[in-house]
């Protein structure tokens, strides 16, 4: 696998790397599916939460998008 560039809406470009077992596992212990998510691609793209949580729906979702294939 190979690390996903992904361009928001404002023109950044967003490297995001390939999720392993120990980022699994940091989150394991996180109930909230959501939060659980937002923390995963914070350690996947090296985004603060707070600059996650200002991200328009359609940066956010093309950001999960990118994460779920990872997964397939």
């Amino acid at each position: 696998m190979t690390d996903k560039e992904i361009t928001l809406s404002d023109g950044r470009e967003i490297t995001m790397r390939p999720p392993k077992v120990k980022d699994m596992r940091v989150v394991s212990t996180i109930k909230d599916e959501l939060e659980q998510d937002v923390r995963m691609i914070c350690n996947l793209t090296g985004l603060t939460p707070d600059e996650i949580d200002e991200l328009p729906l359609k940066d956010y979702y093309a950001l999960q998008k990118e994460f779920t294939d990872f997964l397939s």
